[in-house]
């Protein structure tokens, strides 16, 4: 899909969270312990430095863009951010060895992701001006 250059860092990001999404979901379905356990303090560990900070970049410029349209999408932004939430939660668990959630977190990240590309994204790109999209690319590229 064709992506406005102003978000390629952040779509750049989502292509590696469809990557772990998969993963945690394979290494869930393997029941193979060891390797869900390893997964997922990997994913705790990793978690504030990638994932959080790539959910507090969306937060603070495309949600926070669109929350002040008035034609926006508020509805899928609300969402999004309690999906944000809840990944948070997840991953905290996780990091106290609650490997019962790496399916569900796979699968919430994966659908989240694809709800973002498929369609917050292509919203963005119609309802935000070239200067918005400026600013999300200078805020979210080197960070």
């Amino acid at each position: 899909m064709k992506r406005s250059s102003q978000l390629h860092p952040l779509s750049m990001e989502h292509h590696l969270s469809l990557a772990l999404a998969n993963r945690a979901i394979k290494t869930a379905r393997s029941g193979d312990e060891a390797a869900m356990k390893t997964l997922a303090r990997e994913i705790a560990a990793e978690f504030p430095k990638r994932w959080d900070k790539h959910f507090s970049n969306e937060e603070k410029t495309i949600f926070r863009m669109l929350d002040a349209r008035e034609d926006g999408p508020a509805e899928m932004v609300a969402e999004l951010r309690r999906q944000h939430d809840e990944m948070r939660a997840m991953a905290a668990a996780l990091g106290a060895g609650g490997t019962a959630l790496l399916e569900r977190f796979g699968t919430l990240l994966r659908d989240h992701t694809r709800l973002e590309e498929r369609e917050l994204f292509p919203i963005a790109e119609t309802l935000l001006s070239p200067a918005e999209l400026d600013s999300v690319y200078e805020q979210t590229a080197n960070t």
